[in-house]
């Protein structure tokens, strides 16, 4: 049903009419009236005389001289100086008035009257205040909600901190104080910023992930941030890679967890700890039973440091990933983390890459792939296993049925030892690997070939990743740069390649007395114990090589000059095992680490 639109009658009818009007009509009405009498003038230049003239605003006096009170007269004033535009809509946009628009609004056409009463009363109406109404608009601000409270309040607090300790409030952190993932990397906080977030994130119910990143927070930023973890029960994600906290850090961190804080996720990468400090890493694996996930990589961890991390990770039921990748872990170390892998029966991803596990290492991880069940994910690139290392893994990878990633890229293998990989899998009836890193190894178009081949018989995916493609051919060729294996020299080098050992490791595996130099008879009986293959007076021949001052002791600088010479002379040597690549590594601080 329409609803029909209020009629306003002229101002020459004196009859009522049959239809009601509106209340501002009626006022127009009743001012029209009075108007006619009253005022001739001003009728008169609102009929269209003088039209040449602004028109003028009318008083307060004339409005009520014409008989309205002064309630009356002031909504009419307001009414008629802000709202009221007199001419249609047609003229008000085209900018040209014509004879009616001129006109008073309360003119003598009724249908005039009534369309532009109707037009003044959508004007006035646009507000949304009606004037007629004797309320005043409520202006009062909406409420906040308790938890826009405690926003405002986190705010305050933390522009509350930063001036006490003289600091300026950080913009970006005043803005995401309340985020559930409170993430800001690489921004020089300082001891001084830490510990005003932290002050402000102590009662903070909002955040659940804390992400600083590369923010200097320092050693005693770290213990800051510990004291408001042990208030704070809502985070439950802490990453601070890349911040240094040392030695004090660290013990800070293995007191909290070791009290059973509820946090699942931490990483402290980065954070400058050394072989020693592996113990509080040991103590936050085996006593907190809600770590879910740790990061421990680019630290300076050794053997004994793996020694007390691999014994927590054995015992250990709930952590599922573990990142120990970029340490110094070699030798007696690496077998024992794949003792703890081996004996762990909850972790899903391990990380070693970039490590040094040598043949000694493979040969554990090859164990542990035998009897774990549960690890979807293992990368040990880059961990210097050479052709008689691989055997081992391959060994192990056979004969499980869990292993879903293998990631084994960098490593020096050649396209033989990639192809022989690709063959183990072909032919494992339990293998489930999905994907093979083999980044960095070149392969052959045979290597291509056997998978797609396997991809065809295969039910499950298979993905890898490999290095460069090589043109596959039967017919050997003499490589003219080939290493002379009948030199003592070079053959030591190759032994020392295919144990996955550097010139700096077997100097500091011969060097018992830490002297960074060997003498000859403690050289010579090194070699021999680890059963080089090489008789006594070859051995006898590399050392007057090696000792070509006649000072009685064998060095760094030593091996450095033999390859210098051998480079002049044409030769070629394992590239592996040759120092050139790891000059900036070999330094008397790190022979002693």
């Amino acid at each position: 049903m329409k609803t029909s639109k209020p009629v306003v009658l002229s101002g020459a009818s004196k009859q009522k009419s049959k239809f009601s009007l509106s209340p501002m009509a009626e006022m127009d009405e009743e001012y029209d009236e009075n108007i006619d009498a009253h005022a001739p003038k001003h009728r008169s230049m609102r009929n269209g005389k003088d039209t040449n003239k602004p028109e003028r605003q009318v008083t307060m006096t004339e409005v009520k001289g014409s008989g309205l009170g002064s309630k009356q007269a002031s909504l009419y004033l307001s009414r008629n100086a802000s709202l009221i535009r007199t001419g249609t809509r047609d003229s008000r946009r085209t900018g040209k008035n014509t004879e009616n628009d001129t006109s008073s609004y309360l003119g003598d056409s009724g249908s005039e009257k009534s369309s532009k009463s109707a037009f003044i009363q959508r004007e006035f109406t646009f507000t949304g205040y009606d004037i007629m109404a004797d309320v005043d608009p409520d202006t009062r601000k909406p409420q906040k909600s308790e938890d826009q409270t405690k926003e405002d309040e986190n705010v305050q607090c933390y522009i509350a901190s930063c001036k006490l300790l003289g600091i300026t409030p950080v913009n970006y952190l005043t803005r995401h104080i309340n985020d559930k993932q409170l993430v800001m990397r690489s921004h020089p906080l300082g001891y001084k910023g830490t510990r005003a977030v932290c002050v402000a994130l102590v009662k903070n119910t909002l955040v659940e992930c804390i992400d600083f990143e590369d923010n200097d927070i320092g050693v005693d930023g770290a213990v800051c941030l510990v004291e408001m973890l042990k208030e704070n029960s809502s985070i439950q994600e802490v990453r601070i890679a890349e911040n240094m906290i040392g030695t004090r850090g660290a013990y800070a961190f293995a007191e909290l967890m070791k009290d059973g804080k509820t946090i699942h996720t931490l990483d402290i990468s980065g954070s400058g700890l050394k072989d020693s400090d592996a113990k509080y890493i040991a103590e936050i694996i085996e006593f907190n039973t809600h770590i879910k996930i740790l990061n421990i990589s680019h630290n300076e961890l050794g053997e004994n440091g793996a020694f007390d991390v691999a014994r927590a990770i054995a015992i250990n039921d709930t952590l599922q990933e573990l990142d120990m990748s970029w340490n110094h872990i070699r030798g007696k170390g690496a077998l024992a983390v794949a003792i703890g892998m081996q004996k762990n029966v909850v972790l899903k991803a391990l990380n070693l890459s970039w490590n040094g596990f040598g043949k000694e290492g493979a040969a554990g991880i090859g164990r542990a792939l035998e009897e774990n069940r549960t690890l979807l994910s293992l990368d040990i690139s880059n961990n210097r296993f050479g052709a008689d290392s691989v055997g081992f893994i391959l060994k192990g990878l056979q004969n499980n049925d869990g292993l879903k990633t293998l990631k084994i890229g960098q490593n020096p293998f050649s396209p033989e030892i990639a192809l022989t990989i690709l063959r183990t899998i072909e032919e494992s009836e339990k293998c489930v690997l999905t994907h093979l890193d083999l980044s960095d190894v070149v392969v052959r178009t045979d290597f291509l070939e056997k998978w797609d081949e396997i991809k065809r018989k295969r039910e499950m995916p298979l993905r890898i990743i490999f290095g460069a493609v090589v043109k596959s051919t039967n017919i050997p060729m003499k490589d003219p740069n080939g290493i002379d294996w009948r030199d003592p020299v070079v053959r030591m080098f190759k032994y020392m390649q295919d144990q996955g050992y550097r010139v700096i490791d077997l100097l500091k595996r011969l060097d018992k007395d830490r002297s960074f130099s060997v003498d000859r008879q403690e050289f010579k009986n090194g070699l021999m114990a680890e059963n080089i293959p090489l008789t006594e007076s070859q051995l006898d021949d590399v050392i007057d090589r090696l000792d070509a001052d006649g000072d009685g002791e064998v060095d760094l600088g030593a091996f450095r000059k033999i390859l210098k010479r051998a480079d002049q002379r044409g030769k070629r040597i394992p590239e592996e095992d040759a120092c050139q690549n790891e000059e900036n590594a070999c330094t008397d601080e790190s022979w002693g680490n």
